[in-house]
């Protein structure tokens, strides 16, 4: 690969390795050259003497962007540019259904436009003889906005267990799938028996398997519940955790759905829907944090109480307050603290 880079602004003197070198490092860290490879440098004059290009050659054939695993061996692969309106997105990338911010694409567009792709697209070919992308849906949908072809790097006979640590690469923060995206593709992989059990493919994707587990049983929550989110993918795997117990229970189960019915098509953010439901459970309409003030009226503390009776109390901080004020805060706090416990049992409060 080699790279040109505009260099403005320089003084009249001939540009030092000082300065390529520094280029040479911007580069590894914006387009993800190899750390350990060497690039050469070249000093490409321009009519003036201020002016120039710093040239980078690239002499490794993979970038850095996704590294596979030393068993598949780098001579296998071969890159092709094709049009990214006839490839897809692999079944196997929990990508698939991800949607793309258009303002995002637009920017990478504009990128590839100006210094092309410097990464590869990851992908191998199916069946059916169509190319299916493991790594680089941004890439591709960019591509598409730019008019440009989209560089794939094939990987012909790749093992599935390979294609899955590819799809699943945790590093990759430009696009981070949505907890329902990733269930989705845990779903699809054990559905279609591509891995053998939930345990196997836990080890697989980087998670632990009571994630797993949770991650499938989200998938198959009941269509009232999620139908109260606007969006399911906004639902985090910390608020599913709260509410899978809750759905499982019976005694609680008939109160959540009772409650998804009041608020479906309200829009209510994911946050909210999970405060409402877990409202629910308690038996109650809302449980709001319960403010401690002092004698001047200011905020010292918060109470919040939880849907299973457990209680946070937060304290503004008191490093500066004289410690007279320390110890009547805390009395104070105390004092309601017991207030919100007697109360908040009340099933009439």
């Amino acid at each position: 690969m080699q790279v040109g880079v505009p260099v403005s602004g320089l003084s009249a003197y001939h540009p030092t390795a000082d300065v390529a070198e520094r280029w040479a490092e911007f580069l590894r860290r914006n387009y993800e050259l190899h750390r350990h490879s060497k690039p050469a440098l070249t000093w490409l004059p321009h009519n003036d003497p201020a002016e120039g290009w710093v040239s980078i050659s690239h002499e490794d054939p993979m970038t850095d962007q996704l590294p596979l695993p030393a068993s598949v061996q780098r001579t296998t692969t071969r890159v092709v540019l094709i049009d990214p309106k006839t490839v897809r997105i692999s079944p196997l990338n929990p990508r698939v259904d991800t949607p793309q911010a258009p303002d995002a694409i637009a920017r990478l567009a504009d990128e590839l436009r100006a210094v092309g792709q410097i990464n590869d697209t990851h992908g191998e070919t199916a069946a059916d003889g169509t190319i299916e992308i493991l790594a680089g849906s941004r890439r591709r949908a960019a591509c598409i906005a730019a008019g440009l072809q989209l560089r794939v790097r094939l990987h012909p006979d790749l093992p599935r267990d390979e294609a899955i640590g590819i799809a699943y690469r945790d590093d990759r923060e430009a696009l981070s799938p949505s907890f329902w995206d990733l269930a989705g593709g845990w779903e699809t992989l054990l559905g279609q028996r591509i891995v053998a059990s939930d345990a196997a493919l836990a080890r697989l994707v980087g998670v632990d398997k009571s994630t797993m587990s949770r991650g499938l049983a989200f998938r198959k929550a009941p269509e009232p519940i999620l139908a109260a989110f606007a969006d399911r993918r906004g639902i985090s795997l910390s608020q599913w955790i709260d509410l899978a117990p809750l759905i499982e229970n019976d005694d609680t189960r008939a109160a959540l759905l009772t409650r998804a019915a009041l608020i479906a098509g309200k829009g209510y953010a994911a946050p909210r829907v999970a405060a409402e439901l877990k409202a629910a459970a308690a038996g109650k309409v809302a449980i709001p944090a319960v403010e401690v003030r002092n004698r001047h009226d200011r905020v010292v503390a918060t109470i919040q109480p939880g849907h299973r009776g457990d209680f946070t109390v937060k304290l503004k901080p008191m490093a500066e307050a004289h410690p007279s004020y320390r110890l009547e805060y805390a009395r104070l706090v105390h004092e309601k603290l017991v207030e919100v416990i007697r109360t908040f049992f009340d099933k009439d409060a």
